[in-house]
């Protein structure tokens, strides 16, 4: 029967870390399981940190989540030509300001690393503003997340049709 907490081999050596460190008497740090980022790494990778938009809507209400998202094409697919259709880039956020990021989805090429990038934010409490004043390194995938200006809310098309 599950804990509710990440089963991560990660996870696990932390908080086995952080158990050692208390039993001799070095620190009294207990093991955070919020915000734990994770990749599933399939052939085309999935990351996540944070709340999904359901647990996110289902803690918070509707009304107070704002979900900013993007398809997107990966430069290493513009020249093998590779559909990129299904990559997808997903913020969500407190709609109250100053937005605070609540968790980040991607899917697409190199997730695992653009997760763990923006774990960090997420974790020291990063709003959905400093996120956007975030200079992104150009070309990279994480650099996406940093663009995400179209709101569910809006009803806008979400659909990447160039640089910008």
């Amino acid at each position: 029967m599950g804990t509710g907490r990440p089963e991560l081999t990660p996870t696990a050596i932390m908080a086995g870390k952080l158990l050692a460190q208390r039993l001799f008497g070095q620190s009294s740090d207990l093991m955070d399981y919020n915000n734990v980022p994770t990749t599933v790494f399939t052939p085309l990778e999935y990351g996540c940190v944070g709340l999904s938009e359901e647990e996110a809507v289902a803690r918070h209400g509707q009304e107070h989540i704002e979900v900013y998202h993007a398809y997107y094409k990966p430069l290493e697919f513009t020249v093998a030509e590779r559909d990129a259709s299904q990559c997808y880039v997903k913020m969500v956020c407190l709609r109250e300001s100053p937005q605070l990021v609540l968790g980040l989805h991607f899917l697409g090429p190199n997730a695992g690393e653009v997760t763990q990038g923006f774990a960090l934010g997420i974790k020291c409490g990063a709003s959905y503003a400093q996120v956007m004043r975030t200079v992104g390194i150009h070309p990279t995938c994480s650099e996406e997340v940093v663009k995400l200006r179209i709101s569910k809310r809006s009803g806008l098309d979400p659909t990447v049709t160039g640089c910008g």
